[in-house]
């Protein structure tokens, strides 16, 4: 985000200076982004920026009295300031608000997100319950590495329900405890699974790096229900 705000500060100052470009040669061009450049340098004292390049630029600026270099000392100080005090969001902050704020439209009202990582404990966890069902049914079809059992064993367990095996995970739950399920593969490396009861509803999103990497648990969306296509709860 820092760079982001950078370089766009940058960007400004150069379009600034662009009435002025007929007199201006490639020096002076240099000096331009030379002065902003050294106005980022700056020393958090107790989390109080002070900006030291600014003040070695500004000296500069002042035997410079031939070529006026104020708008690259000013966009130099807001630049330092506002990286300085800025959240510190990150690229994959945004691209999550982003997938969230696009995932969101099939909800009526959200009621919390969680994200995880590959390296998340959770991730962990719903691989050893699996698991642990596949070791109480070893002959068993279910193929444990799909999300939709990953999924299923997380929403059970979160709403405290005990799981008898993994055959009846697949094709009993649904209709004894009256909820419903879907898979959606919108894309080879992106899986979403939704468990919906009548009281609430859940998505899950899996990911995976390549197409021969397992799907891991990224996000989970617990919602009140879908804005379209209200499903049959059986």
């Amino acid at each position: 985000m820092g760079l982001i705000l950078w370089v766009s500060f940058l960007v400004l100052l150069l379009v600034s200076y662009v009435d002025q470009r007929k007199t201006m040669d490639a020096k002076n061009w240099l000096m331009v982004i030379g002065v902003y450049f050294v106005c980022e340098f700056s020393v958090n004292l107790f989390g109080l920026v002070i900006p030291v390049g600014f003040i070695i630029a500004l000296l500069y600026v002042k035997k410079k009295i031939n070529f006026p270099l104020s708008k690259a000392l000013i966009f130099g100080l807001i630049s330092v300031y506002a990286i300085s005090y800025a959240p510190k969001i990150t690229f994959n902050q945004i691209k999550e608000i982003s997938q969230t704020s696009r995932y969101s439209n099939e909800f009526n009202q959200i009621k919390s997100v969680s994200n995880f990582s590959s390296e998340s404990d959770i991730n962990a966890v719903l691989k050893t319950a699996a698991e642990g069902l596949k070791d109480k049914n070893p002959a068993s079809e279910i193929r444990i590495e799909d999300p939709h059992v990953t999924f299923s064993i997380w929403a059970l367990n979160h709403k405290n329900i005990a799981i008898k095996d993994l055959d009846w995970l697949w094709y009993e739950a649904p209709r004894e405890l009256h909820y419903y399920w879907q898979s959606n593969r919108p894309e080879p490396l992106i899986d979403m699974e939704y468990v919906i009861f009548h009281d609430v509803g859940y998505m899950g999103v899996f990911q995976r790096d390549d197409t021969n990497s397992p799907f891991y648990l990224r996000t989970i969306y617990e919602f009140d229900r879908l804005k379209m296509n209200n499903v049959s709860i059986p």
